[in-house]
C-alpha cells in the first residue's frame, strides 16, 4: 500500500478574529497569539514526522503570515510554498468588517446563523462602491476578476474550490507525500465536505479551530486517491478548541 498525507490548516489567529468581525476577503494580520499557534501546529507536524513536502496557501495575507512562523521550524526542509486564489476566505458580502455580536443583536441569532453557518443562504451583497475598492488593492488587483464577488454563501465555496481539488490537490497527492493546505475556516470546510464526501447538514456544523491540523490519511493504490482516515494532531486540543468556537457561532 503506497500512502500520501494531506494535513489542513486553519491559519493562526488573525486580528479581526481577535476582534470578533466577519473577516471574509478582508487582507488583515496575525496576532501575536496567531503566530504562536503558527509554531506550535509546526512543531505537532514535525513531532508527528509529517514535514510537507509541498505548501499550498490562499492569496491572503494570514496565510502567509502562517506558513512564514512555520517554515523555521522546518529546517533544513523547505517545501515550496503556492498560492491559489480558490483557497480565499468566503466573501462575507455586507457583513465584511462587521461586528459579529452587533450582527446578531440587530437582525437576531436565527439570521445571523443562517448567514455565518448555512450552505445555500449568502449574506446581502457588498456595494458596489466597496467591490470596487477590493478589486483596485491587492491582493485582488492581481488576480483573474472571478476571484472577487460581490457575497458568496458556502456552497458558492464549495463550487470554486471543487477545481483546486479535481485539478490541483489531488493529483499532487501522488507526488508529493506529504502536503499542507494553509486556508481559512470555509474554503477549509469546502475542501473537507470534497475529502471526507460530508452531506450538507454535516458541513454546516463542522468547526475548524484556528492553529489545528487536521490530518488526512490516503492509499494511492486506487485509480484516485482512497481516504483512509482524519484525525487531529492534537485531537483533544482541537475538539476543545472547536467546542469553544462553536459556542461563539462557528468556523
Amino acid at each position: 500500500m503506497r500512502l500520501a498525507e494531506l494535513h489542513l490548516l486553519r491559519h493562526g489567529e488573525s486580528t479581526a478574529n481577535a476582534d470578533g468581525l466577519f473577516t471574509g476577503i478582508t487582507d488583515v494580520h496575525l496576532t501575536a497569539a496567531g503566530v504562536t499557534e503558527a509554531e506550535h501546529a509546526a512543531q505537532l507536524l514535525v513531532q508527528s514526522g509529517a514535514v510537507p513536502d509541498r505548501i499550498w496557501i490562499s492569496s491572503l495575507s494570514r496565510t502567509a503570515e502562517t506558513v512564514a512562523g512555520m517554515l523555521p521550524l522546518f529546517l533544513p526542509k523547505t517545501p515550496p510554498v503556492i498560492a491559489d486564489w480558490r483557497l480565499n476566505e468566503r466573501n462575507y458580502g455586507a457583513l465584511t468588517g462587521l461586528s459579529k455580536a452587533a450582527v446578531a443583536t440587530t437582525y437576531g441569532r436565527q439570521q445571523f446563523l443562517t448567514w455565518r453557518r448555512s450552505y445555500a443562504t449568502a449574506p446581502p451583497p457588498m456595494d458596489v462602491a466597496r467591490l470596487d475598492e477590493f478589486a483596485r488593492t491587492e491582493p485582488f488587483r492581481s488576480l483573474p476578476p472571478e476571484a472577487l464577488t460581490s457575497t458568496e454563501s458556502l456552497g458558492d465555496v464549495v463550487k470554486r474550490v471543487t477545481p483546486f481539488w479535481q485539478e490541483q490537490l489531488s493529483p499532487g497527492l501522488i507526488l508529493s507525500a506529504r502536503t499542507l493546505v494553509v486556508g481559512h475556516g470555509n474554503s477549509l470546510r469546502a475542501l473537507a465536505m470534497l475529502i471526507q464526501n460530508l452531506s450538507i447538514p454535516a458541513v454546516e456544523q463542522l468547526n475548524l479551530p484556528t492553529g489545528h491540523p487536521l490530518r488526512y490519511r490516503f492509499d494511492l493504490s486506487p485509480r484516485t486517491p482512497e481516504l483512509l482516515s482524519a484525525t487531529y494532531l492534537d485531537p483533544a486540543a482541537a475538539v476543545e478548541a472547536a467546542t469553544l468556537l462553536a459556542r461563539q457561532g462557528g468556523t
